[in-house]
């Protein structure tokens, strides 16, 4: 099997076939974008290899649901993101005693942060905006709002990104100038 000229949609199709030992090429394939992904969520290293590996698994388990809507670049990616995210809210949370103990001002102070409750005012505003700004980019196809992720918050280059999604740099600008319309509408009508 040519390795390079073989598609990925008929390399899943025999991994689904029982084929699994064809993944090892998904893997090789895609190892810079998921730790690409994962590096915007974790510095260590040894936490970073763990992660992708987990993505990596978390994608086999769940190569029956990719529908090729979108290119499987595309469905990786926000497989990656959201894996990366949930493993941070779960992160976080394990962290939260620490606001639970009774000098928790003080904590905030150690910092530079006196813990007011204008500051937990706008830290509330801010959560509540992003979590518009997220449940808006669900409502949009994962054709552009994986290109417009990669572009702003992930800060990648059109020629990175056209390299890891495989699409052509002038098709990217139009997704994502389309990614940023529909969105504004979206936030409107929300």
């Amino acid at each position: 099997m040519n390795k390079v000229d073989t598609s990925d949609t008929e390399i899943l199709s025999r991994i689904l076939s029982g084929e699994k030992e064809l993944y090892r090429i998904i893997m090789d394939r895609y190892a810079s974008l998921v730790f690409h992904v994962v590096r915007r969520y974790v510095t260590d290293q040894n936490l970073m290899t763990e992660r992708a590996h987990e993505i990596f698994l978390k994608a086999y388990e769940r190569l029956d649901s990719f529908q090729g809507k979108s290119a499987f670049s595309s469905w990786l990616y926000r497989l990656a993101h959201n894996h990366c995210l949930d493993e941070s809210r779960r992160a976080k949370h394990r962290n939260a005693f620490f606001s639970e103990l009774p000098d928790e001002h003080a904590f905030g102070m150690m910092d530079g942060n006196p813990g007011t409750d204008a500051g937990m005012e706008a830290e509330s505003e801010t959560d509540e905006r992003t979590a518009r700004l997220w449940k808006a980019l669900a409502r949009i196809d994962d054709n552009y709002t994986v290109p417009l992720l990669m572009k702003y918050r992930d800060g990648m280059s059109y020629e990175e990104i056209s390299e890891d999604l495989d699409v052509p740099v002038g098709a990217l600008k139009v997704r994502v100038h389309r990614a940023r319309k529909e969105l504004k509408t979206t936030m409107e009508q929300m």
